[in-house]
Formats: C-alpha cells, sequence, structure tokens
C-alpha cells in the first residue's frame, strides 16, 4: 500500500522543482533587460534647463542672474545668460555656446566655443527635474539651482 505513496512524490517532485526555477528565469531574464536599458547620467541631464535660484557666496543673486541651459544629446550646449548689474540695472544677455560632458554624476564640464575655456560644475542634487550645481569662478563660489524646462 506504501508503494504509490512513493511513486505520487517523485512524480511531483520534479513538477516543483520546474515551478520554482521558472520565476527564477524570468527575474533574471528581466533584470537583465532592466539593467542594459539603464540610461545614464549624461542621459539623464540631457535637456533644458531654467535657474530657478542663484547664489553668490551664499547671498541670494536670482534677481541679478539667471541661466537657460540646454544639454543636447549630441553633447552641444546652447544657453542663455541673462547678467543685471547690481548698480545700474542694465541687464545684458549672452548666448555661450559650446561642447559639454559629463563623465560622472559629480559634475558636468562645459567648454566654450568662442573662449575655449572650460568651467565644471560639481553636481550637488539631482532629480529628474531638478539639478543643484557649484561653481567656482575667481574665487566666487555660485550655487545654481536649475528646473527642467518640459517641452
Amino acid at each position: 500500500h506504501s508503494k504509490p505513496v512513493l511513486h505520487h512524490i517523485s512524480i511531483s517532485h520534479p513538477m516543483k522543482k520546474l515551478f520554482f526555477s521558472l520565476p527564477v528565469l524570468l527575474i533574471t531574464a528581466l533584470s537583465f533587460t532592466a539593467c542594459k536599458k539603464d540610461p545614464s547620467f549624461e542621459e539623464r541631464i540631457t535637456g533644458e534647463w531654467r535657474s530657478v535660484n542663484v547664489k553668490l557666496n551664499g547671498n541670494d543673486v536670482t534677481n541679478y542672474f539667471s541661466l537657460d541651459l540646454e544639454l543636447q544629446s549630441d553633447k552641444d550646449f546652447k544657453a542663455t545668460l541673462k547678467t543685471t548689474d547690481i548698480f545700474s540695472g542694465d541687464m545684458t544677455t549672452t548666448n555661450p555656446k559650446g561642447e559639454w560632458s559629463a563623465a560622472d554624476s559629480e559634475e558636468i564640464e562645459l567648454t566654450y566655443d568662442d573662449t575655449d575655456e572650460s568651467e565644471t560644475y560639481e553636481v550637488i542634487e539631482f532629480s529628474d527635474d531638478e539639478l543643484v550645481v557649484e561653481t567656482d569662478q575667481n574665487g566666487d563660489k555660485i550655487e545654481i539651482i536649475f528646473e527642467r524646462i518640459e517641452e
């Protein structure tokens, strides 16, 4: 009488094994494709950004300084920089352009076409719609908070 029970167990055992390995295979396959499609930091920051807050050595200078920055996927950038003279109130608009790179998520480098000078912005914070950077210019510490411009 005990023989059929043993027979029953030996049949159900391979089925059990198959059921356990199927989800594992699926999960492995899914995580593999998910890994490959993970966008790089450069891909994630590509787009148009507008400064919403600018600090110079800790002082809010947002009213005197605004920067629209378009980081293009071909690694070219276009910018619109508006500066207002604190004393005269005169506004100057310049349109710097050049190339950009971001080898890792720590910093963004802009190289200007006309001067061939490059500027490094340290990435303090980054989410899909906000970018906070810091740079040093002639001993002045500049912090800029950008918001992504929706197209």
